[in-house]
């Protein structure tokens, strides 16, 4: 089985949506799937994520409105540019994680490939695909889509199709909910653009008891990463930068402080209790819908938080609380999700 995969990385986009896009690629290579990558990547540490057994095919720089990760790109200049790249090229499928994209594009991409499946969570454009993945979770997700689908889709909703890496499923095992201690906490938000709360939230971390351990994750783009290594420089702090190995620091991790994007979903895997900063629009409602379920709790706006903010905020977690926040995260995913995702595009492809 041949698979495309149209993604985009950038400090805008963040590396979201590369992430997952690996974590199923990896998942459907057990199955004999082989892939070509056609993407913009911005930071050059975003490649060598993507493994030397699959193709990368490289696409012209793209200017986008710095703020606005969902903004529409041109579907025809798009095409024509991966087009270029694939020449005659078939595929059995095309996987598409792309705000920008739509059903203009994704029937323009059926000259390369045989089906199509979306990833998205923002209901706002209209898709023609073959299978829809969407693994927020929204009352009547089914309704979300019902005026958007040009043609007849498997759907495939909630986080119980969540795509976690294997190493979350295998993590959770020897695993169970908190029991409320704050020994050591993690913070990472996005490996994109942070609008700064990691330098906040780890200056707010700096008047905790001195034998806290913390853990701070970012991206190879992180424009703080300077002053950031400066302020984790003591006793049992780290600074951890472009890592594949979260589901270990989450394992050990008491509490996580970080953004409402589909880390969510790993951090509740693992049963660990998150303060969460809203960064952009379209997480606002998995945010509120953690927070409803008891499995977080909301900081605010990213765009209006400052260090005080973060420090009330870890000042009125008391052991209780922290125990029913993990309790709650942890009833939210059971980290199977990938194979639940694989067994329905395998099923897809041998009806056809």
């Amino acid at each position: 089985m041949r698979i495309l995969v149209r993604v985009d990385a950038s400090p805008v986009i963040g590396s979201g949506h590369l992430t997952r896009c690996l974590t199923l690629a990896r998942a459907l290579e057990v199955h004999g799937a082989q892939f070509t990558f056609v993407c913009r990547l911005a930071e050059p540490a975003w490649r060598v994520l993507i493994p030397q057994a699959y193709e990368v095919l490289l696409l012209p720089p793209l200017g986008l409105v710095p703020g606005y990760p969902e903004q529409r790109i041109d579907a025809e200049e798009d095409f024509l540019a991966t087009q270029a790249l694939l020449g005659e090229r078939r595929f059995d499928w095309c996987l598409v994680d792309h705000y920008g994209l739509a059903a203009d594009w994704h029937v323009k991409a059926r000259r390369h490939a045989s089906r199509i499946l979306v990833l998205d969570d923002l209901a706002n454009r209209p898709l023609d695909c073959d299978l829809l993945l969407d693994q927020g979770d929204h009352p009547y997700p089914e309704r979300r889509y019902v005026s958007l689908l040009q043609r007849a889709a498997g759907q495939l909703f909630g986080p119980d199709h969540a795509l976690l890496r294997d190493e979350f499923r295998q993590a959770r095992q020897s695993l169970a909910p908190r029991s409320g201690r704050l020994e050591r906490i993690l913070v990472f938000f996005t490996g994109g653009d942070d609008l700064g709360q990691t330098r906040l939230a780890v200056q707010a971390l700096l008047d905790r008891q001195p034998t806290l351990t913390v853990d701070v994750v970012v991206g190879a783009g992180q424009p703080d990463q300077a002053e950031l290594q400066v302020l984790c420089n003591r006793p049992g702090w780290r600074l951890h930068i472009q890592i594949d190995y979260m589901a270990r620091l989450l394992s050990t991790a008491d509490l996580a402080i970080g953004a409402a994007g589909a880390s969510s979903w790993e951090r509740c895997a693992l049963g660990v209790p998150a303060l969460l900063a809203i960064l952009s629009d379209n997480q606002h409602e998995l945010a509120v819908s953690l927070e409803r379920r008891g499995a977080a709790l909301i900081l605010g706006e990213g765009t209006e938080l400052g260090v005080e903010d973060y420090r009330q905020a870890l000042q009125t977690l008391t052991p209780e609380h922290l125990a029913r926040l993990s309790a709650q995260a942890w009833k939210q995913v059971d980290g199977l999700g990938t194979q639940r995702v694989v067994h329905a595009l395998m099923n897809l492809s041998a009806a056809h």
